[in-house]
């Protein structure tokens, strides 16, 4: 009686180990599911929470199953049924080497209903959370990438590309201070949106030329990066040349007679390029906007000329304290002039390069 006891609850077992090898082959999904699960309660009781790692468990799940090959992709990321692709807003931010991407219509579930699967090389973590009718997902990335999005279906494929397999040169533009750091204030007037209104004219201008350049900036609005991710940004891109603008004052902040251009360069650069570089820009801002030279200065005690790896030049345009140059500096005129010939310097430094 015992012997025929013990031989059913083995073959009970043994059924039964068959029947759940079947599923989890045939339908990994489930597995996907109770995934979710365990990190479910996690979602309820906190926003904004990692899911790289439910993303790296995901895919090795999904590897297995019919949508293996979907899964050696660079990232997938599924849309609701109720989200057309065209809503979704994906945001490259160089300066945070972070990605946003912007799904509307979504709770906080999304990422148990549709996962997140591929390949987390270049990634350093992934957060989710919803802000008022849409859910916005950062992928925080390990440099600079460009991204090559493609659509098919319900899906966005997203492939992070080295730069430099892209552009000839590599350029990083900062334009000086931003946010709750003005610089120079005169007379209503701050050096922080002078700063940013010549650099979006220099932008219209590389971006209409014909050149393989790469060109990154800072910032093109009211935000104040830190010192350090401006310099990182141009660091981590090994970019060709580094130019911040900004504008001069004072050490007073009084209004004076003192006027002119400088340009500061980074005198512990051996190779010289640094100085080159700040040489070319003095040179073609004096050109073109007839103001005084003050020369190429040492800027080494400047945070971001210091630290800088790639051939770096910070340009004082002109004196906030000097009326004359302050009415000069406010106006689009003058600011035209400034970013040709800024463009102006860059090109001549490219080709210098190219030359060496």
């Amino acid at each position: 009686m015992e012997k025929k006891v013990v031989r059913g609850v083995t073959i009970f077992l043994l059924i039964l180990t068959i029947c759940v090898s079947f599923v989890l082959l045939n339908y990994p999904d489930l597995h996907v599911f109770a995934l979710q699960k365990r990190v479910e309660y996690a979602a309820k009781v906190k926003t904004g929470y990692s899911v790289l790692d439910l993303m790296r468990d995901e895919t090795e799940v999904l590897a297995q199953s019919s949508q293996g090959e979907d899964a050696q992709k660079q990232l997938r990321l599924e849309v609701p049924e109720n989200v057309k692709l065209n809503q979704v807003k994906v945001t490259n931010q160089p300066v945070y080497q972070t990605v946003e991407i912007e799904i509307p219509k979504i709770e906080k579930s999304y990422f148990y209903d549709y996962p997140m699967i591929g390949s987390s090389d270049h990634i350093s973590d992934i957060t989710f959370d919803v802000e008022g009718d849409k859910g916005v997902i950062d992928i925080v990335l390990d440099s600079v990438y460009e991204l090559d999005i493609q659509k098919k279906g319900h899906y966005m494929y997203l492939d992070f590309v080295n730069p430099r397999d892209i552009y000839d040169y590599i350029v990083v533009v900062d334009a000086g201070h931003g946010g709750n750091a003005p610089g120079a204030t005169k007379q209503g007037i701050t050096e922080k949106d002078i700063d940013l209104d010549i650099v979006k004219k220099l932008k219209k201008k590389l971006d209409d030329s014909d050149k393989k350049i790469g060109v990154y900036y800072t910032r093109l609005d009211d935000t104040n990066p830190s010192l350090e991710s401006r310099v990182t940004l141009a660091n981590d891109l090994s970019a060709d040349l580094f130019l911040s603008v900004h504008n001069n004052s004072t050490a007073s902040g009084r209004m004076s007679g003192i006027n002119g251009t400088e340009v500061m360069y980074r005198v512990s650069d051996k190779s010289g390029k640094s100085k080159e570089f700040a040489e070319v820009c003095l040179n073609s801002l004096l050109q073109t906007l007839g103001s005084q030279d003050k020369g190429v200065v040492a800027g080494d005690d400047i945070y971001i000329i210091r630290t800088s790896q790639v051939p770096v030049a910070l340009v004082e345009v002109g004196f906030m304290t000097n009326q004359e140059e302050l009415d000069k500096l406010n106006s689009s005129e003058y600011q035209e002039q400034c970013a040709q010939a800024l463009y102006d310097s860059i090109l001549q430094m490219l080709d210098n390069l190219k030359q060496e």
